[in-house]
């Protein structure tokens, strides 16, 4: 995929965080799977997929379109929490693959960082306490800041409105196809670095690029 060369115009990356910052998106489908195995739920993994890069009041809404109103949403998430936690107890959580050299390169330039992410604060300061990553950004929007979901636009506009930057001056990092959609419905360009939201194909060919891992994304910047 091509992209324009001359990167220099950058002066903030806006991140998102599950499943590109940090790696808990597998826990999300390993444990949401446990779960419906556990307790006989019956939800299919290609539900638990669709809802990567969504808040939690879009997720309840996918889970209830597809599963029916009778579905018990709370009790299936409470459930699934639990499972969680012990999860992460037992295994910690992971950054993604390249994270901090791409961190620690903005930081060289003098590039700005925030996040925007559809998880509610508390879980997500806990993740990026639990990561070391707390501290590393000028500014964070969270899913209980939001009134609309990825893949409409608002939490990026939120994030961008926080800087006193053009939207050509900010660039977007992606693993969802509901975050890509929603960072390009903000006017900005994106990054996609896949994980295991299934992006379609016409989704991914609205990115600037595509890279495997985050410290690839530097020869963005590079003259």
């Amino acid at each position: 995929m091509s992209y324009n060369a001359d990167m220099n115009r950058y002066k903030l990356c806006i991140f998102d965080m599950d499943g590109l910052l940090i790696d808990t998106e597998i826990i999300y489908l390993k444990t949401a799977l446990q779960c419906s195995q556990l307790y006989g739920y019956n939800v299919p993994e290609e539900l638990i997929r669709s809802t990567m890069g969504n808040n939690s009041q879009e997720t309840k809404n996918r889970y209830m379109r597809y599963l029916g109103d009778a579905f018990p949403y709370e009790e299936f998430m409470q459930k699934r929490s639990v499972l969680e936690r012990e999860y992460i107890k037992n295994n910690s959580i992971q950054k993604k693959k390249g994270c901090d050299e791409l961190l620690d390169f903005l930081d060289e330039k003098g590039i700005r960082k925030a996040i925007a992410t559809s998880t509610k604060r508390r879980t997500a300061d806990r993740f990026l306490a639990i990561t070391g990553l707390t501290g590393r950004f000028d500014h964070i929007v969270y899913g209980d800041d939001l009134k609309e979901s990825k893949p409409r636009p608002e939490i990026y506009l939120k994030a961008a409105a926080a800087f006193p930057y053009k939207k050509e001056e900010i660039l977007a990092f992606e693993d969802s196809g509901n975050g890509i959609l929603s960072a390009v419905a903000a006017g900005l360009k994106v990054v996609h670095i896949p994980d295991l939201a299934n992006v379609p194909e016409e989704i991914k060919e609205k990115s600037l690029a595509v890279f495997d891992d985050l410290s690839q994304a530097v020869k963005l910047f590079e003259d």
